[in-house]
């Protein structure tokens, strides 16, 4: 196999040369940002759901039953009293306030604004009756409610899916588009050099080998214009996570995912220059013989 891709059939300086290089190494960077999306978001979207399974909230808001300090005292008994919690700790209003800044600013929290007491509770793996805790706490302290965080892992279940979906359509369009691409250029090069195609063709010469040509040819191209890509597609990840950690960087970008904070799960973007190989082989290869069956 020849490792430059230039045949007898399919010079470098045809078709598909440097234009066509230059297509499917943008298609593969376009390729290698789509799956680091969506293999960035399935792995937040595990954590947070993860996160949120693993914890309950205890909101504790103003009632003229109970002194605020008795509440506090009174949940947070009957709290660490119930089967399956691991820890519950009340969360002080500088807490408090932290949680409220991405959505105010910071600083912006009123000093006088009720905020409501809240108790952070830890599960222990496994099932925790959390109706039976919520029915507790209603019962046996004025003006506490549970929140399981239902509402909160089904919104992002959903989102999770969604933006995975639309990842993976993405993908497919890219997918889609080289192979158009491929069928285009191995068509431009049949046409450019019907002649010395149709003597090799007359002369005895297999379908199958004028394919194996135009295969090799068209699979170093797919292969180089991926790994060419992916390059491009790792300088970016990489400059994005280093310049959203940096000193300069805006105050909202510390809350965006980090696209490279498990490099190993980012090994799957290696797929990508030996899929685009694959696909501009099989593409190349099936035209050609389409092609050739129709000559005499």
């Amino acid at each position: 196999m020849n490792p430059a891709g230039r045949t007898g059939l399919m010079p470098a300086d045809s078709a598909s040369g440097a234009t066509l290089h230059t297509i499917v190494a943008v298609m593969s960077f376009l390729a290698c940002l789509s799956l680091g999306f969506v293999l960035t978001l399935g792995r937040l979207a595990s954590e947070w759901t993860d996160g949120l399974s693993g914890s309950v909230t205890v909101q504790l808001l103003p009632s003229a039953q109970i002194s605020p300090e008795d509440q506090v005292k009174e949940a947070l008994r009957l709290v660490k009293n119930w089967p399956g919690v691991f820890a519950a700790r009340a969360l002080s209003r500088e807490d408090s306030q932290k949680m409220l800044e991405p959505w105010l600013g910071g600083g912006n929290v009123l000093t006088d604004l009720p905020v409501p007491q809240l108790i952070e509770v830890t599960l222990q793996p496994g099932p925790v009756e959390l109706e039976g805790l919520a029915r507790a706490l209603a019962d046996g302290v004025p003006g506490a409610t549970l929140d399981d965080h239902k509402r909160w892992n089904a919104e992002l279940a959903s989102f999770a899916t969604s933006s995975e979906a639309v990842g993976w359509a993405v993908l497919a369009l890219i997918a889609l588009a080289t192979l158009a691409i491929v069928i285009f250029a191995t068509q431009a090069g049949l046409q450019a050099h019907r002649e010395i195609v149709e003597v090799v063709h007359m002369i005895g010469a297999k379908d199958v080998f004028i394919a194996n040509e135009f295969q090799r040819h068209f699979m170093w191209l797919g292969v180089r214009g991926g790994i060419i890509g992916l390059v491009l597609a790792a300088v970016t990840l990489v400059g994005s996570s280093f310049l959203m950690n940096s000193r300069e960087a805006p105050v909202g970008a510390q809350y965006l995912p980090q696209l490279v904070s498990s490099p190993l799960l980012y090994t799957w973007l290696l797929c990508v220059p030996v899929v685009m190989g694959l696909i501009a082989m099989w593409t190349a290869r099936f035209t050609v013989l389409r092609v050739l069956g129709r000559m005499p």
